[in-house]
């Protein structure tokens, strides 16, 4: 049976998304409500500031009907119960590392078989945040831009965000054609400066991941999405777009990682050597 995966719409569904909520997505909920599961999800803490797991402590539902003949509802009143019902669920979560360290969420069912997600604590963006704080001196101006497109979209606002994510994505593919300009003698500028961005991606193939560059259709996706598409595409889109962007900053940290090794072994080498040759 398909179950009300809780972790999912914490983590990944942005606020205000129709969820289903189907007759057998009620009869788990009611499993949930009642004990027989108790739901869990593994998530950053933003207390901790480590990764945990989330196990629901406590359901608070809004609904006099729901609380005082609840009986009524599993004794085969169901689906009139569901249908005729419209009331605020909120379900808590406690840190395995502390639990007094607290994550909420809050749903409304509706009358056509859909639940919405109406508020969650901490926000998503909050959750967020810490996967890109390691970009920070990476993306230099970028990253309050970076930063602002996660807090759009985790508000619902899908062609916003994607404003945000070309611009960074066009930093990040100027910034490697600066590279390629001082470090490549038969780079043709002006080949480069005509070409539309997916043609330009395929030139700088040396200087970006290779994912990128056999998806060099990607920066056509989110000007599409910018001009064409409506919010909830843009937002199902978002994670994978950031994805992406993702991928070029991980590349260029790994190569400064690679650069300083490499150059903390030549010192010590190079001192020792010194060193060696004085006794």
């Amino acid at each position: 049976m398909t179950r009300l995966d809780i972790g999912k719409i914490f983590k990944d569904t942005s606020l205000y998304k129709e969820i289903d909520f189907s007759d057998n997505l009620q009869d788990n909920f009611l499993d949930l409500y009642s004990n027989k599961t108790i739901p869990q999800f593994d998530c950053f803490c933003i207390h901790c500031q480590k990764e945990s797991t989330f196990k629901r402590s406590d359901v608070y539902i809004n609904d006099p009907l729901y609380s005082n003949e609840h009986s009524q509802v599993i004794g085969g009143h169901r689906t009139f119960y569901w249908a005729t019902s419209k009331f605020p669920i909120q379900l808590t979560f406690d840190c395995q590392r502390d639990i007094t360290h607290k994550y909420s969420l809050t749903l409304i069912t509706t009358n056509d078989k859909k639940m919405v997600k109406i508020g969650q604590n901490p926000s998503l963006a909050s959750i967020e945040q810490h996967d890109i704080k390691k970009y920070r001196n990476i993306l230099k101006r970028d990253y309050n831009d970076f930063s602002k497109a996660i807090g759009l979209v985790a508000n619902g606002i899908g062609i916003g965000s994607f404003v945000y994510l070309r611009r960074i994505f066009e930093n990040l593919i100027e910034e490697n054609h600066q590279i390629a300009k001082v470090n490549n003698n038969d780079w043709d500028e002006v080949l480069y400066k005509r070409s539309k961005m997916n043609e330009k991606i395929k030139l700088l193939k040396e200087y970006l991941p290779e994912i990128i560059v056999k998806n060099n259709q990607l920066y056509g996706i989110i000007s599409k999405g910018i001009h064409e598409l409506d919010e909830d595409e843009c937002k199902e889109m978002f994670p994978q777009i950031k994805l992406a962007i993702e991928l070029i900053l991980d590349e260029k940290i790994a190569k400064i990682e690679k650069e300083e090794k490499a150059n903390s072994i030549y010192q010590f080498v190079q001192q020792k050597a010194n060193e060696l040759q004085k006794k």
